[in-house]
């Protein structure tokens, strides 16, 4: 273990609402969204069947969420500084407690739904660098469909669906983020990945949805390389979190991406991962920019199947 988490301040949440929007600007690994004109020529699907169960108050009035009482505090420079607190301009973290007893009963799961639908209107913030095993900007602004329909959007959907599923098995649910809003950014990555730890969570997830070309389809995973004094402490539990993550979205017919040469992705560079110390994985669940995808992201129908597919490998993982 080579970093502990120290706390500060209480998060307080504030009741928002998650605007619909239309997403144009991509991060950098993502081709690039259209503007505003061309998605206006190109949308095909009605807001009303976009728009996620997730819109609506935060989760301090909605389905028994409530306030992590102390946001962790995190490292922008490296160790020899001193950390910084959770910033009061990004969206706070959550938990959910049980809705009955279960197979999860007693375990505590985090979730990281990716981006924030307002990064983009803080670009100046979400591009300030900072050291998390390497040097990394706060966060990014996120894909979307050709349609327009965000990352972030999607990815908060998908978390609040895979959630309940926990709770309902007698998991406490910690979430990174507690609204879509564009009010806010981030959080960072840095202290995303520092937050589990914290509550003690048995593993986290942080849910994508990936630009890549639009020829391909699929889900992949993202596990941490080996990195002394970063992911040593994680890496095995992670790798082992990473093949049940595969196995349970396979099992509820979710295709394997078409476009990389593995499902599972080993890479150094993702600073959530290497701030963690509990077993930590990224799933790029579908890929925004292909045709096929993009319909199963901009459907009910198919954030569900893709919360299933989650939920089952986490159960994999945990061996219930």
């Amino acid at each position: 273990m080579r970093h502990t988490t120290a706390g500060v301040g209480t998060a307080l949440l504030a009741a928002a609402l998650l605007a619909p929007a239309v997403a144009v600007t991509a991060s950098t690994s993502a081709a690039p969204v259209p503007s505003v004109a061309a998605v206006a020529a190109t949308r095909t699907v009605a807001m009303s069947s976009v728009l996620p169960l997730a819109a609506g108050p935060t989760p301090s009035s909605w389905e028994g969420g409530h306030a992590v009482p102390v946001a962790p505090r995190w490292w922008p420079r490296g160790y020899s500084y001193p950390s910084a607190p959770w910033s009061s301009a990004w969206p706070k973290p959550v938990e959910f407690s049980p809705t009955r007893a279960g197979r999860l009963s007693g375990l505590v799961i985090a979730l990281d739904p990716g981006h924030d639908l307002g990064n983009g209107n803080h670009i100046s913030a979400i591009n300030k660098t900072y050291w998390v095993g390497l040097t990394k900007t706060c966060n990014t602004t996120g894909t979307a469909t050709n349609a327009g329909y965000p990352e972030a959007t999607y990815t908060f959907d998908v978390v609040a669906r895979l959630r309940r599923l926990l709770v309902a098995q007698g998991a406490t649910v910690v979430v990174t983020r507690d609204r879509n809003d564009r009010a806010t950014y981030g959080p960072c990555v840095g202290a995303r990945g520092a937050l589990p730890s914290q509550e003690k969570a048995a593993l986290m997830v942080q849910v994508h949805g990936d630009g890549g070309p639009s020829t391909g389809r699929g889900f992949h995973v993202i596990a941490p390389a080996y990195y002394k004094g970063y992911t040593d402490d994680i890496y095995r539990g992670s790798t082992k979190l990473a093949a049940a993550m595969v196995a349970g979205m396979v099992s509820k017919g979710l295709l394997r991406s078409t476009y990389l040469s593995s499902t599972i992705q080993v890479r150094k560079d993702t600073g959530a991962i290497n701030m963690s110390n509990v077993p930590t994985v990224t799933v790029e669940t579908l890929n925004m920019r292909n045709a096929s995808d993009a319909a199963l992201a901009m459907s009910t129908t198919g954030r569900q199947k893709v919360a299933t597919g989650l939920y089952a490998g986490i159960l994999r993982y945990l061996g219930r």
